[in-house]
Formats: structure tokens, sequence, C-alpha cells
């Protein structure tokens, strides 16, 4: 009969155990929230006679971020590719990779058997398609009057449209070649803009490609930022008189970070295809700020401390960054107009460490 008793004896024994360690725990957050309310307020006495001075706190909506690298580029799909209609035995750049081109203007000499064979092409493409839309439209009168068969119309009408295709398709290669008087064969530009030769300049057969030209206004800076940043980007500086503005950002993520594209906002940033600036992003943010010298650590933690009346109200910070001899930063506090201690603040750390170890 003793068995019963010992176990209910051990039972009461432990609860009494737990509810001591939890009450102590309830007793120790309580004493540590009292101590928390209690460093909110400080008088300024505690101070002593050492010197106080204040700042006033002002909003912040826009703060520089750290600077990246931006490529000059363009944006996929907005160059116009000018290939080689035939094999060519040299080719000949008239302009200087980068250069500024216009219209029509003479970018390359081509030579060699295959040039003046596709002229030779598209001059007899061209008289067979005059012959071929003669016959077509003196034989459509005779298939509406039903004086041909269906099959013989059908095969004229396949003549002159394969015909048609064939010198349509070699007019529009045509359209990128001039032809001298001396038979001398050069490529030109389709567009205004800005030369693009492939490296190395080597490309001598049908298809290859020649040159690209880009529109001056296509030109755009690529940069590449942290995901977290992207969507808060306001602008970017290069220099005091270029600004960027930010025309697009891409949707897809390369793991941590995110492409943007970004132009300029005027003609003086003489930005030159292939070229790698320094950019400082601008970003949006709902903030505040004051001088670095308002700023004290306590217990882990970055605060702040604003006069009231005749004493000092603490309020918990998150920095932001830095803008020249200010830190910037964020509060869930209504601080806004605000003055700040900004002398003697280490004076009240010493006076909070001293509060804590007591």
């Amino acid at each position: 009969m003793t068995l019963p008793f010992r176990k209910k004896t051990i039972t009461n024994d432990a609860t009494q155990y737990t509810l001591f360690w939890f009450l102590l725990v309830v007793l120790i957050q309580v004493s540590a929230v009292n101590a928390g309310e209690h460093l909110k307020m400080i008088k300024l006495s505690s101070l002593g006679a050492f010197e106080t001075q204040f700042s006033k706190i002002e909003k912040v909506n826009k703060m520089k971020g750290q600077n990246l690298i931006g490529d000059v580029s363009y944006m996929p799909g907005k160059n116009f590719s000018v290939r080689l209609p035939f094999d060519t035995q040299q080719v000949n750049y008239l302009v200087t990779n980068g250069s500024q081109v216009k219209q029509g203007q003479k970018v390359a000499m081509v030579e060699g058997y295959d040039v003046h064979h596709f002229i030779e092409s598209y001059n007899s493409s061209k008289a067979l398609l005059e012959i071929q839309a003669h016959h077509f439209q003196r034989n459509k009168l005779y298939f509406e009057k039903k004086t041909i068969r269906s099959s013989q119309w059908l095969e004229i009408a396949e003549n002159y449209y394969e015909a048609k295709l064939k010198f349509e398709h070699l007019q529009h290669q045509m359209s990128f070649l001039h032809i001298a008087q001396n038979e001398q064969v050069s490529l030109i530009s389709p567009i205004n803009g800005v030369i693009q030769i492939p490296t190395p300049a080597s490309s001598k057969l049908s298809g290859e490609l020649s040159f690209d030209v880009i529109n001056k206004d296509a030109l755009k800076v690529q940069i590449s930022m942290p995901l977290m940043l992207a969507s808060s980007i306001s602008h970017f500086e290069v220099n005091p008189t270029c600004n960027l503005e930010v025309n697009y950002i891409e949707n897809i993520a390369d793991r941590f970070h995110q492409r943007l594209w970004a132009s300029p906002t005027s003609t003086h940033c003489q930005l030159t295809l292939g070229q790698s600036i320094t950019v400082t992003p601008i970003r949006h943010v709902n903030g505040f700020k004051v001088a670095k010298s308002a700023i004290f650590e306590y217990e882990n933690k970055d605060y702040i401390a604003l006069k009231v009346n005749d004493a000092l109200s603490l309020v918990p910070i998150h920095l932001l960054g830095t803008n020249e001899a200010n830190y910037i930063f964020t509060t869930k506090e209504h601080i806004e107009s605000k003055h700040a201690l900004i002398s003697s603040v280490s004076i009240l750390q010493g006076s909070l460490l001293n509060l804590g170890t007591d």
C-alpha cells in the first residue's frame, strides 16, 4: 500500500518544481520589460555639466546606395543586322567600329566572284518576272473567259508567283547594296545609328553577319542589382550633369541579382557602346536623417535620444545607410521635426551601461 502514496508524492514535487521555474521566468521577463520602460526616458540632469547640443530630425525620401558598374549596350532585338547576300573574297570596311553612320552611307566594299554573279542573278530575275507578269496578266483574261483549262492557268500562276517571290527576296538583299558606275559593290547602312562590326571581322560567307546598326535612341545602360533593391530605385547618377532613368526591369533573376535597363535623361552623358561606367543608385526610402554623432548602441540595438522637455526619450532605429555627415534610418516612432542629442552621446551611453549593470 505504500507504492501509490510514494508515486503521488513524487508527482506533487515535480508539479511544484515546474511551477517554481515558470514563475521565475515570468518575473525575469517582467523585470526586463520594466527596465526597458524605465530606460525610455532619461533626465537631462543625469548628464551633469556636460554640453548638450541638439539637431533637428529631417525627413528623407531618397538616399544614395553603393556604386555599381553599368555597361553601355542595347536591349535584345534593337539591333539592325546586315548579312552578306553572297560569298566574298574581301571585305574592306570604310568606317571604324562604333562610329555614327547615316542611312544609305557606304559601310564596306566587297569583292569576289559571287558578288557579280549575285548582281546578274538579280537582273535576270527582274527580267524573268517582267515576262512572267505579262504572261500572267494575258492568260488571266483567257481563264476568266474560260478559253484555257484550269490546269494550264494553275501552272502559269505558280510560275508567276514563284518568279515574284524570288525577285522580292533578291530585291530585299539589293536594298543593302550600292553599285557604282565602275561596278564597285558596297554594303550600305539601312538606318541612322552606331556601327558595330563583329570581332574578328572575318565574315566572308553568304549569310554571315557583316555588321549591326543600333539606333542611338536604343543605347541603354545595363545594370545588375541585388534583387531586394531593384524595385526601390528612383534613378542613377553618373556625374553631376548625367543621370539615368530606369526604363525596364527584367522579371528574370540571375540568382541574387536582377538586370535593369536605364537611359540618359540629357545629352550630357556622352555614352559609348561597349563602355563600362560607374553609377550611383538613388533609392526611394521613407526615412529620416540625423548627424552621425547622434547614433549610439545599447544592448545590440541602435538608438537616438530625442529631447522631450527636460528629459531624453530613447528611440530605437534601423540604419539604412549614410549621406555625407548624416545617417539615414527608419523607426516606428513619430519623430519628424523633433531634435536629437548630438553631443555628449557617449556620456549618455556610459550612463545607460551603468544602469544596466546595476
